[in-house]
């Protein structure tokens, strides 16, 4: 095999070494570390349908945080090693340093996080080669004692692309566009809709409860044909938004309001549309390959923005909530129906 770099990267002449004598057949073990939540780990499934292309006899085991586990890609994985994380916080150094040795030896590590527990799990590992980020600002000293190969990390690329640059490393090509391969879901509704979400791991990122009303009333004007959904999620806040959203339409027959849980990746699969803010139940609909339009006004809208499919992200240029009419018209533009 052979190394494909730049000199934005960086590999150590035991890399190289390493390299040159490996064998896309002689490689058994890969261990990817990814700490992060709903949508972080959906965007890893291109990551391991790549892998699993290129390295069809390899165990493929997926290194997870004890307080992330949703959305874990076991269709996709033959092992998950759970890593103490935010619930283990009162253990003792040796019981977290037997956890981490636990991830066992690899042939290929790679680190998705970057964050202190990935860095000690990568360096405590007797992995034949180490693959991470150089994040941006970091020091490039630190880095070269914990990975063997190391690729420059940006924040303006949608975050599934940015994974698959430490495949690239190695010369690995992935599909375009990305495929995620999810699971089949049963569909819920029979008629067509469109899925707002106004929800999100944190309240500031949620676009005002009243704009989302506004909007479900400009959208219902416009596409009278369609049912439209609001999907409730799991946190008590995140339930009384989503009935202070539907609340206005609740006799109009129109608008349903549906609890989120176990139904939630049913019903964004199979919407025509969803419109929601910077949330992993958006990155579902992505990789479910539904259109969606995410409003941002917190975090880094490219970070989360696909270069392909139908996918707007609304933001304002100086910050703060986008209005409603620049939503609607994204939203009209992702149906094919703006003039």
């Amino acid at each position: 095999m052979k190394l494909w770099i730049d000199k934005t990267a960086w590999a150590s002449q035991r890399a190289r070494n390493t390299i040159a004598a490996l064998r896309p057949g002689n490689i058994r073990r890969i261990a990817v570390i990814k700490h992060g939540a709903l949508g972080d780990m959906l965007l890893t499934r291109p990551f391991f349908i790549t892998l699993r292309e290129y390295f069809p006899e390899a165990q493929l085991t997926l290194s997870a945080a004890s307080h992330y586990l949703n959305g874990i890609p076991e269709d996709l994985i033959d092992r998950l090693h759970v890593g103490f994380g935010k619930k283990e916080r009162g253990k003792s150094l040796p019981e977290t340093l037997r956890n981490y040795k636990s991830l066992g030896a690899h042939d290929l590590l790679f680190d998705l996080t970057s964050n202190a527990r990935s860095l000690w799990l990568t360096r405590l590992n007797p992995a034949r080669l180490k693959i991470g980020f150089i994040p941006s600002g970091g020091h490039r000293r630190f880095f070269k004692l914990i990975y063997d190969v190391a690729a420059p990390r940006t924040e303006y690329k949608f975050e599934a692309e940015t994974f698959l640059d430490q495949l690239n490393v190695l010369g690995l090509q992935h599909h375009w566009p990305l495929r995620f391969d999810l699971p089949a879901q049963e569909r819920l509704i029979p008629e067509k809709y469109i899925l707002y979400f106004p929800g999100a791991s944190d309240a500031y990122k949620c676009w005002p409860a009243g704009h989302f009303t506004g909007l479900i009333g400009q959208m219902l004007e416009r596409f009278g044909e369609y049912r439209q959904v609001v999907l409730a999620g799991v946190q008590e806040w995140e339930k009384q938004r989503a009935q202070e959203v539907a609340e206005p339409f609740r006799n109009s027959g129109k608008v349903i309001l549906r609890e989120g849980g176990g139904e939630a990746f049913s019903l964004v699969a199979h919407a025509a549309c969803f419109i929601g803010n910077d949330t992993g139940i958006r990155n579902y609909a992505i990789a479910a390959g539904i259109p969606t339009v995410g409003i941002f006004f917190s975090t880094l809208p490219f970070r989360y923005l696909p270069r392909f499919g139908k996918h707007r992200a609304v933001f304002e240029l100086e910050g703060g909530a986008p209005g409603v009419e620049k939503v609607y018209r994204a939203a009209l533009e992702i149906l094919g129906e703006y003039s």
